[in-house]
């Protein structure tokens, strides 16, 4: 041994030159002379060597001498055999950790352990900081960390593209060599069985709460909201296969156990994968590996699964609501709230039956217990379909807004339906013709003509009294300012109350006069008789604006809209127009609404897809034609309509992608159409049964041959306007009569006194 040692030295000396001081001299620059001096120098050279060997080999065994005596008198130990076998045993386990990391993929580490940093583990975090693994996080206090730590550092860490979770479970050692260490380190040596017993108690018991760290820091962690992470667990014995059942674990796909396991000679590494969607319907574990731990250990079989296409005939849970023509379904006769419905055809059943024929999965249909779309109750919980979801009472939902609220407690995919509120209301009615011979002028003309009347009449009389004052010896036949405004009427009617004057000034202006008139006259019974054969219709409402603005006039929405998100379309809305329909809402059932609807000044607000299908079912003749109208402004609610999913669906990706294929090819256009035809069809079999009695009331107007006959109820007006006039004039001769008679009293009385 010494003589190894020595010769060690000794290629090191002779390599660099010599450590004793026996370096050649310095070559020369000139070849001839160099080649001379090698020859010359080749013996003294061997000599040399030899000198120093002599003195080295010398050296080094007086060295080893004085080594083995102070080993021999016990002031150094040497390395023990075990130890060396240690060594290598946990070099080879930090070699297997970091390639069963290297064949998890290139995702930035996350170490998690409760114990200290011990021999072992400080080879597997050299292992892994040399393969290059993205940076390594050690937590050794588990239980001071919580969500608001590791949630954060998983999800918007902006260098990391993926994450990998390392739990490095704490060993439990053989209890009997500790308890051997104790005694040889201790004073006493006499200790008893059952002291021996209650040491092993509590070593077991520490070894169990440092694990017990792991898991309460799983169940702080949320990582159940984070299924694409990759998690692996490696352990000392079988109790490490529990930890894959914890809960917080429940929606991993890439989930993997790593057990190192005492042997006859080292150990024995077995490697686990959970499965979490299963041919057996069941999870369960699946082994990849059993050999023994060495450094030439090598994993062939592939780890990750890659993207999710099979779900083995999973069963899931839709939890929904009627709410045609997306979802539609039966009830069984002895339905109870919360029970299994049978799904109809409609939209989202056609989608879920496509998507689960790639995915391979089979689904069950529930209602909510309390029939609600979902909103926050006082305990700050949701209720109804979003209320199921977050107790994870269902996988998925159908047909559900979004919202800033919502997908605190849910995920969403992306948004496939139109969510719009529109404005239903009576179809724009032909106006009634009680004054339609006042209303085929414009208010702003009458005003024009009646002051023209007026205004000519001024000057007229100004010119006849300018004439006469100029013309003295001429007479005018009228020059009083009444007649001159009479004449202008009766003229405009065309009916003058007397001859014109008799100057040529003043009947070249009642020339001019007559020839406004004729034309007036012309345009009026142009106009008149437009309105009477073509009435004008009333004003459509198309706006929340047009609500507010029309006096008499009362709006509704659906009872159903109370327990909605769309609610807070309405609450939260930044315009003060559409909170104040809100304010001055009344709620109704479809059926009650609809029919205030149908006897005029009442609108009812709803969702466009919604109230198409029934419009077109219900309240349509055979010929498509419908009293009510649908206003052309559409409010849209947060986007549209969605699926919702309970947070950390593993599955929820997979669904998303194939979602996707749906909507760029097109697909749900042409279902979302055929789906409502074939509804149509199905509920106007018979249209005359089924129409509603109002319905057809409703149509009346709009049944006819379009030609239009005159009658009393065109003209009603001027009747009622001649009968005013007769009360007028009737009033008027009455206050004459009595102004006479007062005046003639007194006269008489007058004298008489005289």
């Amino acid at each position: 041994m010494c003589r190894q040692i020595a010769s060690l030295f000794w290629q090191g000396a002779v390599t660099h030159g010599g450590g004793c001081g026996c370096t050649s001299p310095a070559e020369p620059r000139h070849p001839q002379r160099r080649q001379r001096r090698r020859r010359q120098g080749r013996r003294s050279l061997l000599n040399k060597s030899d000198v120093c060997y002599l003195i080295w080999n010398t050296f080094i065994e007086v060295t080893v001498g004085l080594l083995s005596l102070t080993v021999a008198s016990g002031g150094m130990s040497p390395l023990p055999a075990q130890r060396v076998q240690q060594d290598n045993m946990e070099a080879a386990v930090g070699g297997v950790v970091s390639m069963v990391m290297q064949g998890l993929g290139e995702c930035r580490l996350l170490l998690v352990t409760s114990t200290p940093v011990t021999d072992m583990l400080s080879h597997v975090l050299s292992e892994l900081r040399d393969g290059g693994s993205g940076g390594v996080v050690v937590m050794e206090d588990t239980s001071s960390l919580s969500t608001s730590l590791i949630v954060p550092r998983l999800t918007r860490d902006g260098g990391a593209a993926c994450w990998t979770l390392v739990f490095f479970l704490a060993e439990v050692p053989d209890t009997d060599d500790i308890l051997n260490n104790k005694r040889e380190g201790s004073n006493n040596t006499s200790g008893t069985d059952g002291h021996n017993e209650g040491g092993r108690k509590d070593i077991n018991a520490s070894f169990k709460n440092s694990n017990q760290d792991i898991k309460r820091f799983l169940e702080k962690s949320g990582l159940w909201m984070l299924p694409e992470t990759r998690v692996l667990v490696v352990g000392w014995d079988t109790s490490g296969t529990l930890l894959l059942q914890h809960p917080s674990l429940r929606n991993i796909r890439h989930l993997f156990l790593l057990l190192l396991l005492p042997a006859d000679k080292g150990r024995t590494v077995e490697l686990y994968r959970r499965c979490l969607f299963c041919s057996t319907r069941e999870r369960g574990t699946e082994l990849l590996l059993r050999e023994k731990a060495t450094l030439q250990l090598h994993v062939k079989q592939r780890l990750l699964l890659g993207r999710l296409v099979n779900l083995w005939g999973s069963l899931l849970t839709v939890i929904t609501m009627d709410y045609f023509p997306h979802v539609d379904y039966h009830r069984s006769p002895n339905h109870q709230p919360g029970g299994k419905v049978l799904p109809k055809d409609c939209l989202d059943f056609r989608m879920v039956d496509a998507i689960a024929s790639h995915l391979n999965f089979s689904y069950v249909v529930r209602e909510p217990p309390d029939g609600q779309w979902g909103v926050r109750d006082d305990s700050g919980h949701f209720t109804g379909i979003v209320g199921s979801l977050e107790r994870e009472e269902g996988d998925l939902s159908m047909v559900l807004t979004p919202t800033p609220d919502r997908l605190e407690v849910m995920d969403h995919s992306r948004i496939y339906g139109e969510g719009a509120f529109v404005i239903i209301s009576l179809k724009p009615r032909p106006a009634t013709q009680h004054w339609a011979f006042v209303k085929s002028f414009r208010d702003e003309l009458w005003l024009t003509l009646l002051s023209m009347v007026v205004v000519w009449g001024v000057l007229l009389w100004a010119m006849l009294k300018a004439w006469t004052w100029i013309r003295v010896d001429r007479e005018v036949r009228w020059s009083s300012l009444t007649s001159a405004i009479l004449y202008g009427f009766g003229a405009l009617l065309e009916d003058p109350p007397h001859p014109p004057p008799t100057n040529l000034s003043a009947q070249v202006m009642v020339g001019w006069w007559w020839v406004l008139c004729i034309i007036i006259t012309t345009a009026y019974r142009s106009s008149l008789i437009s309105h009477l054969t073509v009435p004008g219709i009333s004003r459509p409402v198309n706006t929340f604006d047009d609500l507010l603005e029309l006096e008499g006039w009362s709006w509704s929405a659906e009872i159903g809209l109370l327990n909605m998100a769309d609610r807070d379309f309405f609450l939260g809305s930044p315009s003060p127009v559409v909170r104040e329909v809100y304010r001055l809402m009344e709620f109704y059932t479809l059926e009650d609404a609809l029919q205030k609807v149908l006897k005029g000044r009442h609108s009812f607000i709803t969702w466009k897809n919604y109230i198409d299908v029934r419009i077109a079912s219900r309240y349509s003749d055979a010929r498509g034609i419908t009293p009510l109208y649908v206003s052309n402004k559409r409010y849209p609610i947060f986007g549209g309509y969605s699926w919702g999913f309970r947070r950390g669906a593993p599955f929820l990706d997979a669904i998303k992608r194939l979602k996707q294929c749906l909507l760029e090819s097109g697909i749900l256009t042409y279902w979302l159409s055929d789906v409502i035809k074939q509804r149509v069809r199905e509920t106007r079999k018979n249209s005359q049964e089924g129409q509603d009695a109002s319905v057809t009331q409703a149509l009346l107007p709009n049944l006819g041959s379009g030609e239009v006959v005159l009658g009393l109820s065109h003209l009603q007006g001027v009747f009622y306007f001649l009968f005013a006039g007769f009360v007028v004039s009737l009033i008027t001769l009455m206050c004459e009569q009595a102004f006479t008679h007062t005046n003639t009293t007194r006269e008489v009385a007058a004298i008489t006194k005289g």
